[in-house]
């Protein structure tokens, strides 16, 4: 006799045609990039993500695996592609060579969702539990972008919760910061799939789930963690836009010297607490530029004008990207986490020979150590990070709750036009409502902003202009739940519907076996 047919288990649909899956993981992957700065079509978030989820439904482990890299060259294809610009146009590097780099890296990158799809079709893909399976997928996605944000130093781009900066989920980063933001967003985009498509219990249970991640953005507004404390600070922003290509060239640091002072003199400092310059205005050692600036540095402090600059500090063999207090207790914070290939040589041993076809100035640095505490300025304790360090929101906890005010200084030139200074610019208000503190950053070329504690922007200098912005900044005082606690929640309770659903999966495999 001709054997029975095998009976199809209950919520199992097909797997969508080879075509359609395929292009629905190059659309998603395509789009999700445009739902970062600086065009923030942040609803462009849970769209991508659904289209992946979509594509993965009833795959094998190995089309899943092509659909994840697929969705993976787009997005970071798109997403960060202005790694170009830094190896070509400012690192020296050939033409080719930049683009043979740049094409390794974004390879690289799209591990993450290769393995994540891969991943999530073996645990959850065919478990038949539709909720389950979108909140494992949500924790696989949010464990592959803690792992990338620490792997060989990390690099935490373009996570998927900075697309939420301005959306209904932003307020939840005092609570569980961006990776907190993350989790809930894949998973929500997840559960969309089984209420649009679902049936009976199924659409009610992921309906439920999904309006409960809803409600908790709205619920977050009403968490105050922070408030204020002391007198506003007012803080003159100095941009001058100088070319990265111009910035280290000797004959010209009289000159970017005499335009940042003249920037600064360029309005009445009668209301002016504290002037920032950003990193590596001054483009050599502090102590080359000590007597030639004498006379500004005594001008400010006899008119109580603090100023903060960035630039180099040496003690024998080692120097520090830094920022320094030009007067009064000359207070001084060194860079402490470096930036690979740029400030410093990853794998030295192995690698070196690739130094030789880049040309980037200041590029074998120190490491600054010791505690990270505020800077004492202006009788305001000042969180400072410098440049790339502010894309690391676990490291700043550190300088929480003792900062009342937060500052960044960068040089985004390295970025050229591209996408990137917007999108740096979106991680340091990211920042900013993770800690509830406002936000001041200051960049050589822009963006430079005065970010509130909510994350929107008060006024800033565009990107390629040259010019000065004055504005108020009230300190504030406590410390969010993100504060105290960092990534830890997120990862365990990741870590831990992972292993929900790997033991459904087995435990289901192992009654079946057994005919129970």
């Amino acid at each position: 006799m001709p054997a029975s047919p095998r009976p199809v288990a209950s919520g199992r649909r097909r797997p969508l045609p080879a075509a359609v899956a395929l292009t629905l993981a190059v659309i998603g992957g395509v789009a999700l990039p445009f739902a970062f700065a600086p065009i923030e079509w942040w609803p462009l978030a849970p769209l991508a993500l659904l289209a992946l989820f979509a594509a993965l439904q009833e795959q094998t482990p190995r089309r899943a695996l092509l659909l994840g890299w697929l969705f993976g060259v787009g997005y970071h294809g798109i997403g960060v592609n202005w790694v170009y610009h830094s190896l070509h146009l400012f690192g020296a590097a050939v033409a080719p060579l930049a683009v043979a780099l740049t094409v390794l890296f974004v390879f690289v990158m799209t591990v993450f969702p290769a393995i994540g799809a891969w991943l999530w079709v073996r645990v959850a893909g065919t478990s038949g539990r539709p909720v389950l399976g979108a909140w494992v997928f949500a924790a696989i996605w949010t464990l592959g972008e803690l792992a990338r944000g620490k792997i060989m130093g990390g690099f935490p781009w373009i996570l998927a919760g900075y697309s939420q900066t301005s959306g209904p989920l932003g307020a939840l980063a005092p609570v569980g910061g961006v990776y907190g933001i993350g989790f809930l967003l894949v998973a929500a985009s997840a559960l969309a799939l089984p209420v649009l498509s679902g049936t009976g219990r199924v659409r009610v249970g992921s309906g439920l789930a999904l309006g409960g991640i809803v409600a908790s953005g709205f619920a977050a507004t009403l968490y105050t963690p922070s408030t204020p404390v002391g007198e506003p600070l007012r803080v003159r922003l100095v941009q001058a836009n100088i070319p990265q290509e111009m910035k280290f060239s000797r004959e010209r640091l009289e000159r970017s010297l005499g335009l940042f002072t003249a920037l600064t003199r360029e309005r009445s400092l009668d209301d002016i607490d504290l002037v920032v310059w950003p990193e590596t205005a001054i483009p050599t050692y502090f102590e080359r530029v000590d007597e030639a600036l004498a006379p500004f540095v005594a001008e400010m402090d006899g008119q109580g004008v603090e100023v903060l600059s960035g630039g180099f500090h040496r003690e024998g063999d080692d120097v520090w990207n830094s920022v320094r207090q030009l007067g009064g207790e000359r207070a001084l914070y060194r860079k402490r986490h470096l930036v690979p290939f740029g400030e410093y040589m990853p794998l030295r041993f192995v690698l070196d020979w690739f130094a030789r076809f880049i040309d980037i100035p200041m590029s074998d640095l120190s490491e600054g150590r010791g505690p990270h505490v505020p800077l004492d300025v202006a009788g305001v304790r000042i969180g400072m990070s410098i440049c790339y360090e502010d894309v690391y929101g676990e490291e700043m906890r550190a300088l929480l709750p003792a900062s009342t005010v937060l500052v960044n200084v960068s040089n985004d030139a390295w970025f050229g036009d591209s996408f990137a200074p917007h999108q740096h610019e979106q991680k340091a208000r990211m920042r900013a409502r993770e800690f509830a503190r406002p936000l001041v950053r200051v960049t050589n070329t822009g963006v430079s902003s005065s970010i509130r504690p909510d994350g929107s922007v008060v006024a800033r200098i565009a990107h390629d202009t040259q010019g000065i912005l004055d504005v108020e900044v009230q300190p504030r005082d406590g410390a969010t739940l993100y504060a105290r606690t960092g990534n830890w929640p997120v990862f365990l309770v990741a870590l831990a519907v992972l292993l929900s659903g790997w033991s459904t999966r087995h435990g289901g495999k192992r009654r079946r076996a057994s005919g129970a």
